[in-house]
């Protein structure tokens, strides 16, 4: 198993950068909906990242060896490309119906989700601390949504089919992390990214429009250029904390994604008044998406916490 050299300075500002790209993506993909379809982004992202994890890995000549691709490893890999496709997709559809901060709030699920799957699936524990950050997930959620309980228990309601549309893209995303734990026996992570994105280039093609990038104005070109280069840069940032931080460390960092989506969101408001594309959280709501990124970074650090537990004891 690869152990990474610790680098907490690097590790951290890598796992920072990442967690703020991923804060201010919905922000950019709000504002491109406009002239662009969800999939047609999706496809654009996917084949942007895929091209550049293709030169990189053939380049450093690391690219997926084809005896390693056996019956069950091919159905695995179609599994977990339905389920990142699927978690692009409706992340993305979901901002016609819902803003930035409520996206990246409820996008949290998959960490909950992650923690049932690892439970149900592979028969982890289920422990204290573990029990806590679901509480607080749950708790935070509750009052983050506290002015708008009312209002889901009508399905026709706009908000409330976006909320779905991101419980469905964590419920996907988590498919994917379950199925990557297996597949990382043979592959890489950035091995089996590539697999995915190319494969999800030719899923997406069909519901895509990549003609329609000619339509764009600048404003959108530019925005559907940052949300390539956002991709990119965003793993890019994440793949290599993982080689300087330890994984749960860095995945704690990256529940922070929502603070950076609040706290741009209201810059945005202060500088331009009138910007429509937010929920203007009160306290409560403030507050509740607090509790909610502290349950996330608790579970995030669990073998932590089991590696000092352990170290006690001995």
């Amino acid at each position: 198993m690869h152990k990474p050299a610790q680098n907490h300075v690097a590790g951290f500002f890598l796992s920072l950068t990442a967690a703020i790209l991923w804060g201010v993506i919905p922000i950019a993909i709000k504002e491109l909906l406009a002239g662009m379809d969800a999939s047609t982004i999706v496809w654009y992202r996917f084949i942007a990242a895929g091209l550049a994890l293709l030169v990189w890995l053939a380049f450093t000549k690391k690219l997926p060896k084809l005896e390693l691709f056996n019956k069950q490893t091919i159905v695995f890999l179609l599994l977990a490309t339905l389920g990142l496709s699927s978690n692009y997709f409706f992340f993305s559809y979901s901002l016609y119906f819902v803003n930035g901060e409520t996206s990246e709030v409820v996008i949290q699920l998959s960490t909950l989700f992650l923690i049932l799957g690892g439970v149900f699936i592979y028969k982890e524990a289920f422990v204290t601390v573990q029990k806590i950050g679901t509480f607080l997930i749950i708790l935070g959620l509750l009052l983050f949504f506290n002015g708008r309980l009312k209002e889901f228990i009508n399905i026709d309601n706009r908000e409330t089919f976006g909320v779905l549309m991101l419980v469905i893209a964590a419920f996907t995303w988590t498919g994917y992390a379950l199925l990557q734990k297996q597949l990382l026996v043979n592959f890489t992570s950035p091995q089996i990214l590539l697999v995915i994105y190319i494969l999800s280039v030719l899923l997406l093609l069909p519901s895509s429009s990549p003609l329609s990038v000619f339509q764009l104005s600048t404003t959108e070109l530019f925005l559907l250029l940052f949300c390539c280069v956002n991709t990119l840069v965003a793993y890019g940032c994440f793949a290599e904390a993982l080689n300087c931080w330890d994984a749960s460390k860095v995945s704690a960092v990256l529940t922070l994604a929502p603070l950076f989506t609040i706290a741009s969101l209201k810059i945005l408001v202060f500088i331009y008044p009138s910007y429509q594309y937010t929920d203007q959280l009160g306290f409560i709501s403030i507050i509740g998406a607090l509790l909610l990124v502290i349950g996330s970074i608790l579970t995030a650090l669990m073998p932590v916490f089991q590696k000092n537990r352990m170290l006690r004891k001995n």
